[in-house]
């Protein structure tokens, strides 16, 4: 409705003070509270409901031409606008992909702790890969980017042999997170050559995939690695995801 509305402005309150796992898609921002909360939003609507707007959106018909018109273009949400790009910013060890039981254990209690959710519907189509998606010649992993928060991340390695998501505290940083966000609760990961490291704590950042919003926790661990961030199996489970390192692609269904 662009300037019938009369759209908030962003906080000038700076990024380390704000709630980075609380979204408004009204403000545009993080902060105190997500889009469902949204006082404002609430206000807005109620005004150009009085001033005569958004009434076709009451009526039966329009709920089903909206109905129509998502199933047919497929309702995708929209991308969270990007503030920063944040490159390769360490080096050294590959941390990893193998985790004690007791990060396991951990991971699975906290995905016990959080409520269901739906993410997508259900689809029955099946996900496939043909030969002419295929990377020939390469023995890589499957490293992408993807926006995380209001920052786009680059080298992100998806490892399907990873029982938690990982996060290395330089990025936490260089995306001017404070460091009272994140959760003091420590576990013990293990490299590839049987390097042990102990985690300081967690974060839930909201990341987003092609038309999904998804608030995922991660383990946040102080080391030098190869990556900025490790999407293990419970982002690509709950993504229903599926990788192939040889076709150097990851599907999964959205609407």
């Amino acid at each position: 409705m662009g300037d019938t509305v009369q759209w908030p402005r962003k906080s000038d309150k700076p990024g380390e003070k704000k709630d980075p796992s609380r979204w408004c898609d009204f403000h545009s921002d993080i902060g105190r509270h997500t889009t469902y909360e949204c006082v404002a939003l609430r206000k807005e609507v109620a005004y150009l409901l009085k001033k005569g707007y958004l009434k076709e959106l009451m009526a039966d018909r329009s709920k089903a031409l909206g109905r129509e018109r998502e199933s047919n273009q497929g309702g995708p949400s929209p991308p969270p606008p990007i503030v920063k790009t944040i490159n390769f910013i360490s080096g050294g060890s590959e941390v990893c992909s193998l985790t004690y039981s007791a990060a396991k254990r951990h991971t699975k209690e906290s995905n016990m702790n959080k409520p269901t959710k739906k993410v997508h519907a259900k689809i029955d189509i099946p996900i496939i890969f043909e030969e002419s998606d295929a990377v020939e010649g390469h023995h890589d992993g499957l490293v992408i980017l993807l926006p995380v928060r209001n920052y786009l991340i680059k080298r992100i390695l998806v490892d399907n042999g990873s029982s938690a998501n990982i996060i290395m505290l330089d990025t936490v940083k260089h995306m001017s997170i404070d460091k009272k966000y994140i959760i003091n609760k420590l576990t013990m990961l293990v490299g590839f050559n049987g390097e042990t490291k102990k985690t300081i704590g967690e974060i839930t950042l909201p990341t987003y995939a092609k038309g999904i919003n998804l608030q995922v926790m991660f383990l946040v661990i102080d080391t030098l690695s190869s990556y900025n961030i490790i999407l293990g199996r419970p982002w690509i489970h709950e993504m229903k995801a599926i990788l192939s390192t040889y076709h150097q692609i990851i599907k999964f269904p959205t609407k």
